[in-house]
């Protein structure tokens, strides 16, 4: 078998993008990863380069291109044999969307799709202060919070922008309960 179907998950930080992947993986059957929380378990590692991904996570900076490429191709490397996989926070830059389409291009695997989780900031804002008391993670805490807001703004939105003048981007409404997001997926995907 070989890897022919790629969706890729993007939305501001709280959107919802790790609870849709999931449910997504579920009912399609395809792999899926999280470079968020692959990054968060390298963070967990006791050596230079664990301590060097958990400062940065830490301060709400989105990790450096080379950082991020090492990441990624490795696990990505794992699943080529897989019908499909959806990504989840891949790609956040620019830069990171022409390295997945380098990936695409060296497996010859022809279709990408990027929905894109559309929620009001006011209320990202507050899913991520309940996730971050419930959760505990690091980088939901009120002081990080704005700065990821940045970064997403600065780096990531434009990536929306690449895949909407490619014709890939598939608008979800967020702002609607958890099932409701993921038929509203299904649909779009024509996934039954």
């Amino acid at each position: 078998m070989k890897l022919e179907n790629i969706i890729v998950f993007m939305g501001a930080p709280g959107s919802g993008k790790g609870t849709q992947t999931e449910l997504l993986a579920k009912k399609s059957g395809y792999e899926y990863f999280s470079t968020g929380a692959l990054s968060r378990e390298y963070a967990t590692h006791k050596d230079d380069f664990g301590h060097k991904i958990k400062s940065i996570i830490d301060q709400g900076f989105i990790l450096p291109i080379d950082i991020i490429t090492e990441i990624f191709t490795k696990k990505f490397e794992t699943l080529v044999d897989k019908p499909g996989v959806i990504l989840d926070g891949y790609p956040r830059t620019i830069e990171q969307a022409q390295l997945l389409e380098n990936i695409m291009e060296r497996y010859e695997i022809r279709n990408l799709q990027a929905l894109f989780l559309e929620v009001d900031k006011k209320k990202l804002k507050d899913r991520i202060l309940k996730r971050g008391s419930v959760a505990g993670r690091a980088d939901d805490d009120p002081a990080v919070v704005e700065k990821r807001f940045d970064q997403y703004m600065l780096k990531t939105a434009p990536v929306k922008d690449y895949y909407e003048q490619k014709g890939f981007l598939i608008h979800i409404n967020g702002d609607q309960p958890i099932e409701a997001v993921h038929q509203e997926i299904l649909k779009k995907l024509g996934i039954k």
